[in-house]
Parts: C-alpha cells; structure tokens; sequence
C-alpha cells in the first residue's frame, strides 16, 4: 500500500514538473531531460514512467484536457442558478485568455495544435478533446432553445467555438488589441446574436447626460432610459415584486436620495403597452411598462450597483444583462476603473449571474454602518443588519 502511494506521488511530482516545462517551452521543448532537471530527480527515474518521448507528449496531453475538463466544469457550476443561457456564457467566457493562468493554458492549447498538425496521436487527442467541448457547448445551446433543429445548434455551436478558439490563441499573442474586456464583449454578444431576441442587444445602448432624455430601444422590445420621478410607484411595485425591499430600507427615501447624487446612473428598462398582463410583476411607468431598473453610482474609486431588479414574469430574457451593460459603459466613460456589488448570502442565483457577466469574488469581507436610520424607532440590532 505504501509503495502504491509512492508510484502515485512520484507520478504527481513527474507531472507537474512536465505541465511547468510544458508552459515554458512548449511541446518542442518537452523532454526527458528537461522534465528530469524541473522534477530534480534523474533521466533514469523519468523514463521509467514516460518511456518515450511520444509517452510524455501524449501524458501532457491529458494533463491539459483534464485541467481544461475541469475548469469548464467548475464554470458551469458557478452558473447554475443563471439559467441554461448563463451557464452557455459561463463556460464559453471561460475558455478565453484574460489572465496569466489562462493565458498559459492557451499557450500550451496552440502549441499541442501546431505540433498535432504532424503528429496523428496528437491529432486524434486534440480532435476527441475538442468533441467533448463541442457535446458540453451542444447540451447548453439545445436547453436554451429546445425548439431548435439539431443542425441549427450544431452550426452555431461550431461558430461560437470558433470563435473562442481564435480569441483565445490572439489574447494570448496580443494581449494588448485583444484584451479580456474585448474578449469577453464580443464572446458576450455572440452569444446574444446566437439566441436571437432571447438575450436582448446592446447594440442601441448609449451614454445618457444628466439632460439627456434619450432611450436606447432594442426593436420594439426593452428601452432604457433615465429614471424620471414619475416612475417612483412603478420602480417601487417591481422592487416588491422582485423581493429587494426590506423593513429597514424604505425605497421611496432611497430613490430620493438617488435623485440628489447621479441621478443619471439610475436607469429603467420598459416595454411598450400600458397594462403588465396581470402576473408580470412590472409597473405602469411614463412611456410603457417598467419590467427592470438598477442604481449605479461612482464615488472616483469604485462604482457600485444596487437595486439590480427584473419583473419575475420577464425574466430569462436577457434584461438584466442589458442594464449592467449598459451600466458598465456609463462607468467606462466616466473613468470608472473597477465595479463592485454586493449579493446576499445564500442568494445562488444572483451569484451565478454575476459570474456568468465576468465578475469574480473578492477576498474581502462588507462592513456597513447605518448613518441615517430610515425607520426611526429602529433598534441597534436592525440597524446593523440594514445594508
């Protein structure tokens, strides 16, 4: 049992010091004696393990399709609670080079291509490798549109991947012209063009002054645009509806609030009509029907969002997305570096939303102290929970 535990560790040890050759040199650069020196042991004890050259080339291999397994599986996870087409961006979003522990793995990814070019072994890895990708893409964009035909998806599954495989090998070359915010704008919007009127367009967004009256229309479908005071009952309504108000907080004291600091960072989004179909959950509002809003603000080190909010019967239709696009260029043209938010605990939903649009979570815990009471008979104990 001990010796087993050995022939294991030994093994490990042998395979990490092939992936550390493997990212600096290359599969050219993979050799016995190389993987020996990083392993700090002899050629002999190698050999012993990975025959051949072809063996430590082919063991590699698998070294990469298993990490890459992986990490596609952990980024499928993360989204379960964003839907079949938050868990589809998720995984293709983390295919990209936006960091140097991707940008190494899509080293190794265009290196192994190359050499596969000449190599049949090779080949065959790399083709059954990318199969299992393509089943893995294929499942999540069938769940998303289960009304389509099996050619439909196989077609624009084929031209998604595509496209991530070329961002990925041109981030890593170019990081500069493709950085990660480009990477994962246009995977995004591939994604949108894909599913169609399902996941919505930012194509009319655009930046709104703090006279701006203009509203970015997404052909007939969502508009956003400012909050106007008379939208303060129907903004309200979809906060219930959506289940963001608390005792603690009174939102029409926070709208006022808003209203007096960068009333423009507050935005809605509607939908032509007059009526919300009963069940909705939206409100009435100046031009049509309020179905989503968010609060953005920048203070000249962070921006924030908060009251991120949908009507719980326009959901999965790509809304929220929207506003934090369009909220993340409103933030961009003011300079704004970083944007952070804060999720309720327990909350997976939210959290698997977020990751699915790129956000990671920070080492850091949130503090609050409430400053301006909104109830005032409230108690130290629910002043402190108020966030």
């Amino acid at each position: 049992m001990a010796r087993t535990r050995d022939i294991e560790a030994q093994r490990r040890r042998l395979s990490e010091a092939t992936w550390a050759v493997l990212t600096e040199r290359g599969p050219v650069g993979l050799t016995v004696r190389a993987v020996a020196e990083r392993a700090g042991c002899t050629t002999g004890l190698v050999m012993h393990t990975f025959p051949t050259k072809e063996a430590l080339l082919l063991h590699a291999r698998e070294t990469l399709h298993e990490r890459t397994r992986v990490s596609a599986e952990a980024a499928e996870a993360a989204a379960e609670g964003a839907g079949p087409e938050g868990a589809l961006l998720a995984v293709l979003l983390n295919t990209l080079s936006v960091d140097e522990e991707s940008r190494e793995i899509a080293r190794v990814w265009v290196s192994y291509l190359a050499a596969a070019l000449g190599d049949e072994a090779l080949t065959e890895r790399h083709t059954s490798a990318n199969l299992r990708f393509v089943e893995r893409v294929t499942r999540l964009l069938a769940a998303c549109r289960p009304g389509w035909s099996a050619e439909r998806v196989r077609v624009e599954v084929l031209g998604l991947i595509a496209l991530t495989d070329g961002l990925n090998a041109l981030g890593t070359a170019d990081a500069e012209t493709y950085s990660p915010e480009v990477q994962r704008r246009a995977v995004t919007e591939a994604v949108r063009r894909a599913l169609g009127d399902g996941v919505g367009s930012t194509e009319a967004a655009g930046a709104h002054g703090a006279d701006s009256d203009d509203e970015a229309d997404s052909e007939g479908g969502l508009r956003i645009r400012a909050f106007r005071e008379e939208d303060t009952e129907a903004v309200v309504a979809l906060w219930e509806a959506a289940g963001l108000t608390r005792a603690w907080n009174d939102p029409r004291r926070d709208i006022v609030r808003k209203l007096e600091v960068q009333r423009e960072l507050f935005l809605v989004g509607e939908l032509p009509g007059e009526t919300d179909g009963g069940d909705g959950g939206g409100g009435v509002g100046v031009g049509g029907r309020i179905v989503a809003s968010v609060m953005a603000g920048y203070e000249g080190h962070r921006g924030w969002v908060n009251y991120l909010a949908v009507a719980p019967g326009e959901r999965g239709r790509g809304h929220a997305r929207r506003l934090m696009d369009e909220v993340e260029e409103l933030l961009t043209a003011r300079g704004c570096p970083k944007l952070n938010l804060q999720v309720r605990e327990g909350n997976d939903a939210a959290i698997g939303f977020y990751r699915a649009l790129g956000y990671t979570q920070d080492a850091s815990l949130s503090f609050g102290k409430r400053l301006i009471p909104d109830d005032p008979v409230a108690d130290g104990a629910s002043a402190a929970r108020a966030v």
